[in-house]
């Protein structure tokens, strides 16, 4: 049967959320939670806009776009990948390679100037070839195996600076109150001053407390304990089958008591527990030294490049604003 896109329109809260609880490959940042968080961070420059597609099948496909004006306002910008991370559409259909083609063709046709990383969890991102992809990758931990089995699979050194952070009397727990939260952006504000110009991007103390404010189940910032001090942390999002580590900061005075080791092994342990089916440790940005901490972990590498479409239009005014 002859598949053929029947209707678009932008969703409601409701289907969106539903969608997105259902379907097994959708990531946090998929989510209309996260959507909002950065219309309400950047003050509206970028906003929800959630698009549904029909197919003559029956079969429907989400896209959680959101939108940024570009020059002056006069072209919208379609982010399927807010701060890079992980795009595309999801579903509670299985979608076949007739319905990806569709998709795939409605990007380019309809939409014209976007962003989008691959979701390596939607197996059908695998099969698209495109000549304009940036290549890139995740690491990421099966947690299907079980976290003994993951844990053996850890570097000796992660495994003595786990136990070393124990030893030293480093404890972890789950941030609750606003002081938490404001504690940790100081061990971040303390991290940015170190990185300086190498830092791959800076959030103000606003996102932090938007996030808080949500009070949603869906993420959780654990923080490494020393002498009644928050000494380093790290923010994880979580969907159906996702856990993802997004953001990590650690007092560099601190840096010999290990916290970041006994923060993954609170956190990739609890991930586990909790029956979720991958712990991501995000893309690397370029940095070597990032990559290889990841690895000393067991993670393995999942391709998850970046499409970036610009309109003829949207490259001749960079042309002119350039010259």
């Amino acid at each position: 049967m002859h598949i053929s896109i029947t209707s678009i329109y932008t969703v409601g809260n409701d289907e969106w959320d539903l969608i997105w609880s259902q379907c097994d490959y959708a990531t946090y940042f998929h989510s209309r939670e996260w959507a909002e968080i950065w219309n309400a961070y950047t003050q509206g420059k970028i906003r929800p806009e959630p698009i549904l597609v029909l197919f003559s099948d029956g079969k429907k496909a989400l896209l959680p776009f959101s939108v940024k004006k570009i020059f002056k306002g006069l072209v919208n910008n379609y982010i399927s990948s807010i701060t890079g991370t992980f795009g595309g559409w999801i579903s509670n259909y299985q979608l076949e390679e007739e319905h990806v083609n569709l998709l795939l063709e409605l990007f380019t046709s309809k939409f014209n100037n976007f962003y989008l990383r691959f979701n390596p969890y939607n197996e059908m991102f695998s099969k698209i070839e495109l000549n304009s992809l940036i290549y890139d990758e995740t690491y990421v931990l099966n947690l299907n195996k079980g976290f003994e089995k993951i844990y053996q699979g850890w570097a000796r050194g992660n495994k003595s600076s786990t136990k070393k952070a124990i030893k030293e009397g480093v404890f972890v727990r789950v941030a609750s109150t606003i002081d938490d939260w404001n504690d940790y952006y100081q061990v971040y504000e303390d991290s940015l001053r170190r990185w300086a110009d190498k830092a791959s991007s800076k959030y103000e103390w606003d996102l932090f407390k938007e996030i808080f404010q949500r009070n949603s189940n869906n993420y959780k910032l654990w923080l490494a304990i020393y002498k009644n001090q928050v000494i380093s942390g790290i923010l994880c999002f979580y969907a159906k089958k996702h856990a993802v580590y997004w953001h990590g900061a650690t007092l560099e005075d601190f840096f010999h008591l290990r916290p970041v080791n006994i923060l993954m092994y609170e956190s990739i342990k609890s991930a586990c527990e909790q029956g979720y089916s991958w712990f991501d440790f995000n893309p690397s940005g370029g940095h070597e030294g990032v990559k290889e901490f990841k690895k000393r972990f067991g993670a393995e590498a999942l391709p998850c490049p970046v499409w970036n479409h610009e309109s003829h239009i949207v490259k001749a005014m960079k042309k002119l604003r350039f010259k």
